[in-house]
């Protein structure tokens, strides 16, 4: 059955029929047509009907029954008392006065229990409206008459006081007293507090604030930010959540400049609506101020030409941290258009400031991610200009070396070969930089030893303290050779930056635990703790001035961690420093 609602209970036609019954028989007691016999008999047969229509009712409540419940046991108790009263009435043809005077008290104590039904009953099917213009007149009526009694009391007081000005004083007191209570009640402010006031805490509110937030808020979350219509988006979802059809948000960008952002469902902005927008930041640059520009009262709408081409109705500003971002303009047909009053006005409020924030969290994010492209940029390049020194150190060695055995053809075939890989190395640069890519990852097998070796004697011999190598073991590695030499020659020029001429810098490689342990040491100048952990290994920090990058350590760090590896650091000021690169074998 479905589910029992008092509006169908009391269009059944028996129900009606019996209540017919009631209010003729009522007349015809009160107007004393029928005998006391009749009066008293009939009286009975309608207690009997009314127990049978209690009954009817709570069995069809069904599920409901703890609603009805105290509704049935009410009505239940005062029609038994009934049922008793009439009953002796009509055995002693007489009515017990006893019985007669306690019926009142009985009714009155029934009451609690019609008061927890009318709160239980969720169905009652009966709507029944009262004018907020009604409840406002009974409420300045009911304020007039409880100032009219304080002041007649006091009258009577400062009369009661006596003196011989006392007629005096309260003449001038009650003639002020009406004075002032008329201008009260003719105040058309007075009047606008009193009806918000009661239409906020008398009145049901117009939305349901829970669904309609959570309806924005789903839509919001539903947006894909990367997409070109994420502006469009907002705006539908924003459209949708007050029942409006068409706007578009403008973004103010210097001054009273502006951009619009997305529009829907209505054309481009014309002259007057531009004018708008100007005028609206001009005046509410630092307020948060919605405009019904359809209220030809609004002092601000008034210094508007050509409101009639203005294709909205509302003007709801976006605010930044208490600055003006923007300004959202929406329109509906006339018979859907909301009255800006205090409700529709905090809603806005509400819906305008979760809009905004999403739109400001939306630009911060596409900010980031433009700063995250160039900082993935900036340090690509700064790879690349830190590869570059590897290059310009293979140019001064062969430079260097030009001197004594130019005329070596051995010598010539090498430099050749130097110059070939030297174009290829600086291709891949080039291909990173076109493609904005860093360098892929190319393993291959070969001689940990030799490669070594090779960075000792090549590229590291044009500075001084010229490093040493030692080796008490062949490992082979099958890893990026290019990056691992990269990664052993910024090492080993990191120690000889930080080493006098007169110093040591030594190169040992061992193998230990199936790990390859290379380790660089120096005698030069040593670092803090401090320094270790708070700027060694952080990318573009650089101790060496404009001559380094700050991306060395940082780059062999991030090496040995992708080779399930490990870099570890000493050091002791004044002392030196040892880099230990742990590397497995397999």
């Amino acid at each position: 059955m479905t589910e029992l609602q008092f509006s169908h209970f009391w269009h059944k036609r028996y129900v009606q029929v019996f209540s017919l019954i009631m209010i003729v028989w009522a007349i015809m007691c009160s107007w004393q047509l029928v005998s006391a016999y009749m009066i008293f008999t009939g009286s009975l047969v309608l207690c009997v009907i009314q127990l049978a229509l209690l009954e009817t009712l709570y069995r069809r409540a069904n599920s409901n029954k703890w609603q009805y419940k105290p509704l049935v046991l009410g009505f239940t108790i005062c029609v038994l008392f009934d049922f008793i009263l009439f009953a002796e009435s009509a055995l002693f043809a007489q009515v017990n006065n006893q019985l007669w005077s306690a019926r009142g008290f009985v009714y009155a104590a029934m009451v609690p229990l019609l008061i927890i039904s009318v709160r239980r009953i969720q169905a009652w099917g009966i709507n029944v409206y009262i004018s907020r213009d009604i409840v406002l007149q009974s409420s300045l009526v009911f304020a007039a008459g409880v100032y009219l009694s304080l002041i007649a009391i006091a009258g009577f007081y400062i009369r009661y006081i006596g003196g011989q000005w006392s007629h005096l004083i309260q003449a001038t007191f009650l003639v002020l007293g009406f004075a002032m209570l008329a201008v009260l009640l003719f105040s058309g402010a007075v009047r606008r507090q009193l009806r918000v006031y009661i239409e906020k805490h008398f009145f049901a509110n117009k939305f349901d604030y829970r669904q309609k937030w959570l309806e924005l808020t789903r839509h919001l979350r539903q947006i894909d930010i990367s997409q070109p219509d994420q502006y469009q988006t907002i705006l539908k979802a924003w459209l949708d959540t007050i029942g409006y059809s068409r706007g578009c948000i403008i973004r103010y960008t210097q001054g009273q400049n502006f951009i619009p952002l997305a529009r829907y469902e209505r054309a481009e902005l014309n002259t007057a609506e531009t004018q708008l927008i100007t005028r609206y930041a001009a005046t509410f640059a630092d307020k948060y101020w919605l405009v019904d520009l359809q209220d030809p009262a609004d002092a601000f709408v008034q210094q508007l030409s050509n409101r009639k081409t203005i294709d909205a109705q509302l003007a709801i500003p976006i605010q930044s941290e208490g600055e003006l971002w923007g300004l959202c303009l929406l329109n509906a047909p006339d018979v859907n258009q909301l009255n800006l009053n205090w409700e529709l006005r905090d809603f806005l409020m509400l819906v305008s400031e979760q809009v905004g924030s999403y739109l400001l969290l939306m630009q911060a994010s596409e900010t980031l991610s433009e700063n995250a492209q160039f900082a993935a940029f900036s340090r690509m390049s700064a790879f690349v200009v830190h590869d570059l020194k590897n290059v310009k150190a293979q140019l001064d060695l062969l430079l260097k070396n030009s001197i004594k055995h130019r005329h070596n053809p051995e010598f010539i075939d090498d430099s050749f070969t130097t110059l070939a890989a030297m174009q290829l190395r600086l291709n891949n640069m080039l291909q990173q930089l076109s493609s904005k890519r860093s360098q892929s990852s190319e393993d291959s097998i070969f001689s940990v030893n030799t490669v070594i070796s090779q960075v000792v004697s090549e590229r590291c011999a044009t500075k001084l303290p010229l490093p040493s190598f030692t080796a008490t073991a062949e490992v082979q590695l099958s890893l990026n050779k290019e990056r691992f030499a990269s990664v052993i020659y910024h090492l080993i020029d990191n120690a000889q930056h930080a080493t006098e001429e007169q110093g040591e810098v030594q190169v040992t490689l061992a193998v230990k635990k199936n790990h390859a342990i290379i380790s660089i040491s120096d005698t030069g100048y040593g670092m803090s703790e401090e320094f270790i952990r708070l700027r060694l290994f952080k990318p573009f920090d650089s101790t060496k001035g404009n001559s380094g990058m700050g991306v060395g350590a940082y780059d062999a760090q991030q090496f040995a961690a992708q080779h399930q590896g490990e870099l570890l650091v000493s050091s002791t000021l004044a002392v030196g420093t040892t880099f230990t690169l742990m590397l497995p074998l397999h």
